[in-house]
């Protein structure tokens, strides 16, 4: 017994000196990094010193606030901000008898050599055809032409995203305005396609890409695209899952395409004016340019809602928009200029103002300017009462070339710092939560509960593109333009 216990003393012994040493190891380990880290750390602050305040950089750090006191005189008188004669001379006197012409000649050339072998690199792997599957898709040019193209590329299904084949898409003024350029700075920095046209779409999912569980393949979606995020206008689209959502199955493909935008600008319309079910009935509201997709959605909900809706419109409009559940008629008549509102403020003598007046992307419907708000609106509605939900230039389209530069440089800035919080690389944060799953869903329900209905105007093929397009910005359309690809 007492043998058992001197040997269990011996090797707890042991024990504790392998465990002593091991602590003492670790410890000296850790000093040894730490000291090594503090080196490494004191000698690039020994090196950025010696650079800092190297004699040249002096000289530079001076000179770059001469010529920016300098540029900022010339800008108080008008002149441009640094002459490049006066550049010139500065640089000449800073480098001047500094540097080796050997040196600047051996730089020069390898910075054309190196240029030179980028862009060989460059266009050699351009030439490259992508992979991915193959399908029709109408092209956007710099033109504002759009052209058909048989065999465009469509990538697969990435992380988060769905691959989906589109029956059918929506046409509408917001295209127009994307070929002309709207969007175009925000849409440099989001989408490299040729697709900016179509915005309402409905298909079938053919793939659905890694932690994507709410869809599957199979399944009959609709959704919508804006139009800086390109278009819709592809038979296979790659798109993210948020932006879709399964659509009620009563409705064919063209029909179902015909709603997702329509119906979520006027969801956008009336959560601007604060209009529920709850707090709008009894109310008078007006909505010109009615006989378009989200004019008609604005009425049908509207009426639903129990709301007095006023509509104008054009003359061969109204049955549709009676039977859709507008109480009053305006035609238009005289000026086209100013018709629209002369017609509405001539009825609002003899009925009286309306509680708000919605103003939609129709081509009768003129600039708001050339409107006599306080004879159209109650003087107890709000300021919002009177609302404009047509499309026009964003901020981001008319900004001078230094401050686009500062924006993209932000816009990227804010990417990379919420990817690396974990909220990824998306820009669902530029839309609105009405073009995203919840709009589609609620969508989906009002036209399951009977509320609304897509009011599907024509039906065009993908070559007839020009022709839909020019029909769905004319005063003859009625509701959506749809193209569908056979």
């Amino acid at each position: 017994m007492d043998e058992l216990k001197h040997r269990a003393g011996e090797k707890l012994e042991a024990l504790h000196v392998a465990a002593k040493t091991a602590a003492d190891n670790g410890k000296s380990r850790v000093s040894d990094a730490v000291q090594t880290t503090v080196d490494a750390v004191q000698k690039i602050r020994d090196a950025f010193h010696s650079v800092w305040h190297h004699e040249l950089i002096a000289e530079g750090r001076e000179r770059a606030a001469a010529w920016t006191k300098e540029a900022v005189r010339r800008i108080r008188e008008g002149a441009p901000p640094l002459s490049p004669v006066l550049l010139y001379e500065e640089l000449v006197a800073l480098w001047h008898d500094r540097v080796w012409r050997r040196g600047m000649l051996i730089f020069v050339c390898g910075v054309v050599a190196g240029g030179s072998a980028g862009v060989l690199i460059g266009l050699r792997v351009a030439r490259r055809v992508p992979a991915g599957p193959h399908a029709r898709a109408l092209h956007s040019q710099a033109d504002q032409s759009v052209i058909l193209v048989e065999d465009a590329v469509a990538p697969g299904a990435g992380t988060g995203e769905v691959l989906v084949r589109v029956q059918a898409f929506s046409i509408c003024t917001v295209d127009r305005g994307a070929l002309r350029g709207r969007a175009h700075m925000l849409r440099s920095l989001i989408y490299r396609g040729h697709v900016t046209v179509g915005r309402g779409f409905a298909g079938v999912v053919l793939d659905v890409g890694q932690g994507v569980t709410d869809l599957e393949m199979g399944d009959e979606v609709w959704g919508c695209v804006s139009e800086w995020s390109g278009g819709a206008a592809t038979e296979l689209l790659t798109i993210r899952s948020t932006r879709v959502s399964k659509r009620p199955r009563n409705l064919a493909a063209d029909t179902a395409a015909s709603l997702p935008w329509a119906g979520g600008e006027a969801l956008i319309a009336l959560r601007n004016l604060s209009y529920t079910p709850e707090n709008c009935k009894g109310k008078r509201v007006a909505v010109c340019g009615a006989a378009s997709g989200e004019g008609c959605a604005l009425v049908q909900l509207l009426s639903t809602w129990g709301v007095h809706v006023t509509v104008v419109a054009p003359r061969h409009a109204a049955l549709t928009l009676k039977d859709l559940g507008a109480q009053d008629f305006v035609d238009i008549e005289g000026n086209r200029e100013t018709g629209t509102w002369t017609s509405l403020e001539a009825r609002a003598k003899r009925s009286g103002p309306w509680d708000a007046v919605l103003a939609c992307a129709a081509a009768e419907v003129p600039p708001n300017a050339l409107a006599n708000k306080p004879a159209l609106l109650k003087a107890t509605a709000p300021r919002r009462a009177f609302l404009d939900i047509r499309p026009g230039p964003l901020i981001t389209d008319r900004l001078p070339t230094p401050f686009a530069i500062l924006f993209a440089t932000t816009f990227y800035t804010y990417r990379v710092f919420r990817w690396l919080l974990g909220c990824g690389s998306n820009t669902d944060w530029l839309e609105d939560r009405f073009r995203l799953r919840e709009g589609l869903d609620t969508l989906a329900k009002l036209v399951d509960r009977g509320a609304m209905a897509p009011i599907l105007d024509k039906v065009y093929l993908p070559q007839e593109f020009e022709s839909a397009l020019a029909h769905a910005c004319s005063d003859d359309a009625i509701g959506t333009t749809v193209i569908r690809f056979p």
